[in-house]
């Protein structure tokens, strides 16, 4: 973990010191696997706090309770200054692996992307594993995106230009919410936000064997570890709203996705844009090179973060252009 790897050379140059320090703090520490989840929880919120200081402002932040069964959830407003009335949100789950994060997770890149796109963000903080185990966070995020359509007057957003999305586990949640929302008849969001998702519950992809022996973040391990406590049974890989690219993708929105180059998950965002490009739905993907899983967390010291949460932004501007 902690010596020279040669695959290093791919490495953005302000990648390769946040990945150095990461690798040094996880050969001090016992393994995420090998700790209980509230644990897990408590050192990624420590860990993630410092790239969250020196917030940008620029946005109205507010905190809210979702009136939806069987648990109210919490989530936080972003009010972009000069926010169009009744115009775009942006339900958005943050990533983790379905087992960490909250609302603080990813501030800065919510603020962001409000800020850039002009659009609202509502980050919601659904039931995590293994105390809540799938498909329950699915409908979790389904019925923020229907809360989100309820309450569109009181949002000042347009019931027609709300769009859903997340990073990683998030991007996962808003794919299989999605499908849910259109099995059940709809109406589905207007558009997916999609950044480094997680959309086949499997590792043994190239993308794995060349990033997931855990030098670059997320290793191979640590997914089938939080797969394992997201899921309910072996049958649940299987199921389309756990691994979206095995579903029947008629009638989606269109897509935008993220994708970081150096990131075991890499396949999975490519094989998913195919996928819903053979369905007849539009998916643009950008690909970032020399970046890990989870690299517009460290935007705040990362060039290539920024500029990728700042075109996801610009897409989401579009897609929700009246």
């Amino acid at each position: 973990m902690t010596g020279p790897n040669p695959i290093d050379a791919q490495l953005d140059p302000e990648m390769l010191p946040i990945v150095v320090a990461m690798r040094q703090r996880m050969a001090e520490r016992t393994p995420m696997t090998a700790i209980a989840p509230a644990a897990m929880r408590e050192r990624a919120s420590a860990d993630f706090a410092a790239w969250n200081r020196d917030l940008p402002s620029g946005c109205e932040v507010r905190d809210l309770v979702l009136d939806v069964a069987p648990q109210a959830l919490r989530a936080r407003l972003y009010t972009p200054d000069g926010a169009e009335r009744e115009g775009g949100l942006l339900v958005h789950f943050h990533g983790g692996g379905w087992v960490i994060g909250d609302l603080d997770f990813e501030e800065r890149a919510c603020r962001i992307v409000a800020g850039k796109s002009g659009v609202k963000v509502l980050s919601v903080d659904y039931r995590l594993a293994p105390e809540t185990k799938f498909p329950e966070p699915v409908q979790d995020c389904a019925n923020a995106i229907r809360w989100a359509r309820r309450h569109a007057r009181e949002l000042d957003v347009s019931e027609q230009r709300i769009a859903a999305g997340g990073a990683s586990a998030g991007a996962n949640l808003a794919m299989g919410a999605t499908l849910a929302l259109r099995d059940a008849g709809g109406p589905v969001p207007a558009f997916l936000l999609l950044l480094y998702g997680v959309f086949a519950m499997r590792t043994g992809t190239p993308s794995y064997e060349m990033y997931g022996k855990g030098d670059y973040g997320l290793g191979g391990e640590a997914l089938t570890f939080f797969m394992n406590l997201y899921l309910r049974e072996t049958a649940d890989r299987s199921h389309p709203y756990a691994s979206p690219v095995l579903a029947n993708l008629e009638g989606m929105p269109p897509a935008y996705l993220t994708v970081a180059g150096m990131d075991p998950l890499r396949d999975d965002s490519i094989e998913l844009a195919e996928a819903l490009r053979r369905a007849g739905v539009s998916a643009e993907m950008r690909e970032y090179p020399g970046v890990i899983h989870g690299f517009t967390q460290f935007s705040a010291g990362l060039t290539k973060g920024r500029e990728a949460l700042e075109h996801a932004a610009v897409a989401l501007k579009a897609a929700l252009a009246a």
